[in-house]
């Protein structure tokens, strides 16, 4: 974070605009709308500048910028907007000897501040900065946001604001009425129907839930943009996360920032929670009234273990919304470009777990492996070699292809392709790092080599 995102109140505040032109026009409506009182000092001054600046009541100096203009008991902040780089230092290393902030326009390195892209839905206000490298960007980025934010959200905003007092008088605890507000701006950021708030609050009321909720929510394999919507909107809401592992910070940092955060990773040889304890904890912090969020690495509903979360839960008493994630197999297919299936080569696709609950390997094929079918194998890096040997052993030809994608989807992928025969030599050699999928079957020779491709091994 290079700059720290302000909201200032400047009502009645006095500001000095060096500057006549249409960039300091610029700045001194937004300075008006904030409440500002404004003095421009510029020898020419445009007409519409001036006629704006007048019907305001706002200060107009039509000479040149001296030094005895700035004095740090007339002026909170300054903008300075010449076409004069020289005046614009000077100016800018005065107001600094004055400890009053300073933007020198189109020149970050000369700005104490920053005026960023504005989403106005008064009392709702986004800034969006790039710190002055992509102003661009950030005017795009606010368009995206105007486009997808509700045009009442202001209004809604300004409405709860009144109703703040008569919410905290019949709702005593802080996390109910958490909840309420939750409810009510996720059915306007939803374009749902919104009753008075004085029904929505009846409505929340004649509820009255004895206990909180479980959230099963699947984080994929660690690229943020891969959430699903509904996992970020749960994500934001949740009172407390319970993390597995396999989910990066990066994920992590986009739950809500005071929610409590638990961590109950396992990995293959350490477990800090065990999954009764997992299972226990879900269902104790949801009887306290908290919404919990399970966040687990791919999907939750393969060999995820959310299924027995699930079931815990369900027979708790506890509410449970699952959401899934996408899963590593479907990641590493579409990260890598080896198709799971594809028209002539492979016309089936079975998922496997080289790890089984009672700690055995896989251990061979459970039915008849045919050429036209791929095979997908989580948590077998480990046991690359028992895992090849049973597959041969279920007469699957040492010349099928394989190709072993570590850390799909993320920066870090590699991946390493051979056949069954040559695999585990390979892998010897280069030792690609866990988490990763193994695909086996003819759908490998459909990708080409690539810089992220170790095949020439």
């Amino acid at each position: 974070m290079n700059t720290l995102p302000l909201f200032f109140n400047l009502t009645d505040k006095p500001i000095l605009i060096v500057g006549g032109g249409d960039v300091a026009y610029r700045k001194a409506m937004l300075l008006n709308k904030a409440g500002a009182k404004i003095t421009v000092i510029a020898k020419n001054v445009s007409d519409d500048f001036y006629t704006f600046l007048t019907t305001h009541h706002h200060k107009v100096v039509q000479k040149s910028y001296e030094p005895h203009d700035l004095t740090a008991d007339k002026f909170v902040l300054m903008i300075c907007a010449t076409n004069d780089n020289d005046l614009n230092e000077r100016i800018y290393h005065q107001a600094h000897t004055l400890n009053i902030p300073v933007n020198v326009v189109d020149t970050p390195h000369l700005c104490d501040f920053i005026f960023p892209a504005i989403v106005d839905r008064n009392p709702v206000m986004i800034g969006i900065s790039t710190n002055g490298n992509a102003p661009v960007l950030a005017r795009l980025l606010r368009a995206k946001i105007e486009r997808i934010l509700p045009q009442n959200i202001g209004t809604i905003a300004k409405q709860a604001g009144n109703f703040r007092v008569i919410v905290k008088q019949k709702l005593a605890h802080i996390s109910k009425r958490r909840h309420f507000w939750e409810s009510v701006f996720n059915k306007v950021i939803s374009d749902k129907s919104l009753k008075s708030l004085d029904d929505e609050l009846g409505d929340f009321i004649a509820k009255k839930p004895s206990v909180g909720e479980v959230y099963i929510v699947g984080a994929g394999t660690g690229d943020p943009d891969l959430l699903t919507l509904k996992a970020l909107r749960l994500m934001g809401q949740a009172d407390v996360v319970l993390y597995d592992a396999l989910v990066p910070d990066v994920i992590l940092d986009l739950c809500r920032r005071d929610s409590q955060k638990i961590f109950v990773g396992k990995k293959r040889s350490y477990h800090t929670k065990s999954q009764d304890e997992i299972n226990a904890l879900l269902i104790k912090y949801a009887k306290d009234g908290k919404r919990v969020l399970r966040l687990k690495g791919g999907d939750p509903f393969v060999f995820g273990r959310g299924g027995e979360e699930l079931l815990a839960c369900k027979q708790a008493g506890i509410a449970v919304q699952v959401v899934s994630g996408i899963t590593s197999a479907l990641s590493a297919s579409a990260s890598s470009g080896i198709p799971l299936t594809h028209r002539g080569v492979a016309t089936s696709v079975r998922f496997l777990t080289a790890c089984y609950q009672t700690g055995e390997h896989f251990d061979g094929l459970k039915s008849t492996y045919h050429a036209d079918e791929t095979l997908v194998f989580y948590m077998g890096l480990h046991a690359l070699d028992k895992l090849v040997t049973n597959l041969m052993a279920s007469s699957v030809t040492t010349d099928t292809p394989i190709a072993i994608i570590s850390h799909a989807s993320l920066p870090t992928q590699q991946i390493l392709k051979g056949t069954l025969g040559d695999i585990v030599d390979r892998q010897a050699k280069v030792c690609l790092p866990a988490p990763a999928v193994i695909i086996v079957g003819n759908v490998v020779k459909l990708h080409q080599s690539s810089d992220k491709w170790l095949s020439s091994l």
